[in-house]
């Protein structure tokens, strides 16, 4: 008798998402990997599999780095085979290959790795400036632009060259920004995905003990800082019983697959109660978007999320090494785990809308040209309620409260400036988006943390930024 192989499971124990097969077939499409992500590459895939439509898509992966490349492409080989579908898996260092006439681009790569980011964290440190996730607002968030967004654009530049007619999805942060610029830069549909905002829908489904079809919001804000302003539970509008029922269920976020984690909503509560309006993230990424947490009054409340220290004579970080999971899911005794849930990025629905043409909506990061956002700026990335069909979007305008409008106009402000600054090195632009980051505690610091920072993540920046004047 044949040994039954058992899937390593990562210990997720919550519900199993719902989800609806797709009916047909998007047929032999290219999707194009640009980044052999280790956390989301693989994610997409398991969603492709379980929802149907992309057994027969062509999946190509692209990094500079080989070893993330063979890596993640053993594992969806192997994800593909054991799911007895027909995708194929490639794999190349060249990326004029992967784009070739891709229909789809997912995007999720790091400019300068972890060692570019921990130099981020140290010049912050210099100047009193702590740091949590570091990847949205702050000066390291900043830095990251700068030598990130002439990255996006050049990609962009290159798919309007060798696959017009294909999407870009992009996983990568700081997600506003980077997917702003490249919106900006050409004709691409070009989407962010996070699935902090999309969350909250399962979440009030979790508060007021529903299905999530059962709920509706309006939501709008950026990325990391959507705010619901008004909630309707079964057709009827439960707004001002949020507080209620949050304080009453004790529900979290949680998240799966690799980790399992949950996420506290104490500080979405206290914003909450002063805005009227609840905003998406909470721990960390909520307080990175104001000047009122990390302070020295509050910051033990974030002491174990915060980043870097200062090492003198410290050793270059090397890459970024994956998850055991992962590693054990590609080459492990253990059949792969985990293949009947659903994860939380749904790549694949906005695929299935773009290439079927069948309609999908969910909050989505993206221009404001359709001014989903009343008021805000159309030339702003912001995060919205949206449904793709095809290459159409549309949506329900949304006012956002008087408070809230403001602090969004200042966020896609420093957006707009970091935007500037990458792609014509301008300091003044830089110099304008750090006066008004909620991090920076000294004015007359700007010009000299500017300095420092582009020193310190000078190989991954353009040679404009030190052209002599």
């Amino acid at each position: 008798m044949a040994k039954k192989i058992v899937g390593l499971s990562s210990g997720y124990t919550g519900p199993i998402p719902k989800f609806v097969k797709n009916k047909g077939t998007v047929g032999r499409k290219k999707i194009t990997f640009v980044g052999a992500s280790y956390k989301f590459v693989h994610k997409v895939l398991r969603d492709m599999m379980l929802a149907g439509g992309f057994n027969d898509c062509q999946l190509v992966l692209h990094d500079l780095n080989p070893e993330p490349l063979r890596i993640v492409g053993d594992l969806l080989e192997r994800m593909a085979r054991q799911c007895k579908t027909h995708i194929t898996v490639t794999r190349t260092l060249n990326q004029d290959e992967a784009l070739k006439d891709a229909d789809v681009v997912v995007l999720s790569i790091t400019t300068g790795g972890s060692e570019s980011d921990q130099r981020g964290y140290e010049v912050c440190l210099k100047y009193g400036i702590p740091v949590g996730i570091g990847d949205t607002m702050g000066p390291n968030a900043l830095a990251r632009n700068l030598r990130t967004i002439p990255v996006v654009v050049k990609l962009i530049k290159n798919m309007e060259r060798l696959c017009p007619n294909a999407m870009m999805l992009n996983f990568t942060n700081p997600m506003s920004a980077l997917t702003g610029a490249m919106a900006r830069a050409g004709s691409i549909p070009c989407f962010g995905l996070c699935h902090s905002a999309d969350a909250l829908f399962q979440y009030f489904a979790d508060v007021f003990e529903c299905q999530q079809k059962d709920i509706e919001m309006e939501v709008g804000g950026v990325n990391h800082q959507a705010f619901t302003t008004r909630l309707w539970v079964k057709g009827k509008e439960r707004t001002a019983d949020i507080l209620k029922m949050v304080e009453k269920s004790k529900a979290t976020f949680k998240d799966n697959l690799m980790t399992v984690t949950e996420e506290d909503t104490s500080l979405q509560q206290a914003v909450y109660k002063l805005l009227g309006a609840w905003p998406s993230c909470g721990e960390t990424h909520l307080a990175e978007f104001y000047r009122y947490f990390f302070t020295e009054r509050r910051i033990d409340m974030f002491g174990h999320h915060m980043r870097g220290q200062i090492m003198p004579g410290r050793q270059p970080l090397g890459p970024l090494q994956p998850p055991q999971i992962l590693l054990d899911w590609a080459y492990g005794p253990q059949a792969v785990g985990d293949l009947h849930l659903m994860t939380t990025e749904h790549a694949h629905e906005l695929m299935w809308a773009f290439l079927a043409k069948q309609p999908y909506s969910r909050v989505l990061n993206l221009l404001n040209t359709g001014e989903w956002i009343k008021g805000i700026d159309k030339n702003a990335c912001v995060e919205a309620m949206v449904t793709l069909t095809g290459r159409k979007i549309t949506g329900k305008q949304i006012t956002l409260p008087s408070a809230v409008h403001s602090l969004v106009t200042n966020w896609t402000t420093i957006h707009g400036l970091s935007i500037k600054a990458a792609l014509e090195c301008d300091r003044q632009a830089a110099y304008q988006a750090l006066f008004l980051d909620p991090h920076v505690k000294d004015m007359y610091d700007i010009p000299a943390l500017l300095e420092d920072m582009l020193q310190a993540t000078k190989p991954w920046l353009p040679e404009k930024w030190f052209a002599k004047k």
